[in-house]
């Protein structure tokens, strides 16, 4: 075999290598290509599928965050109102309980009053009384019965009324 021989140009071997061609290519087209972009047609129906269920998972997450905020912005509210009315109450059973207690102050100053008034009423009797007697033993030592008791009686009561006024 010669270097010519090698480089020479042989028409029927170049339309065996073209229609080769032709049926290699149009074998990888059957066999390899076909299947290969129905694999990669399918594949890209997967991604898209992935990517709409992401979307559609993040559409639901932003809901539930949402739904979530709000929830929590609902349960703050509710708290601040169950903590106002609380401390409302509180307040208002203070006030109560002052308002009581200064009622049941003033209930007992006045029960107090009336007690040292009948307790001054009984003492002015009681004295009375013991000067009354001190008196008309007194008058009676000194004149001698010549007052009657009922005169007696009057003055001790007339000297009786001008003390209690003056005190």
């Amino acid at each position: 075999m010669t270097y010519q021989e090698l480089v020479s140009f042989d028409k029927w071997t170049f339309i065996v290598q073209i229609l080769n061609l032709f049926i290699q290519i149009w074998l990888f087209k059957r066999f390899l290509f076909e299947p290969v972009k129905k694999v990669m047609a399918k594949r890209q129906e997967e991604v898209g599928r992935m990517y709409d269920d992401a979307e559609t998972a993040k559409a639901d997450a932003e809901a539930s965050r949402k739904y979530y905020n709000e929830t929590i912005k609902t349960v703050r509210l509710e708290a601040e109102q169950i903590t106002e009315r609380a401390v409302s109450n509180a307040r208002f059973k203070e006030q109560e309980i002052v308002r009581n207690a200064q009622a049941q102050a003033v209930k007992i100053k006045e029960k107090a009053e009336e007690d040292i008034a009948l307790e001054r009423k009984k003492v002015m009797d009681q004295a009375r009384g013991e000067i009354s007697d001190m008196a008309i033993e007194i008058a009676s030592k000194l004149v001698e019965r010549n007052i009657n008791a009922d005169d007696q009686q009057a003055l001790i009561e007339q000297f009786m009324t001008d003390y209690e006024e003056e005190l």
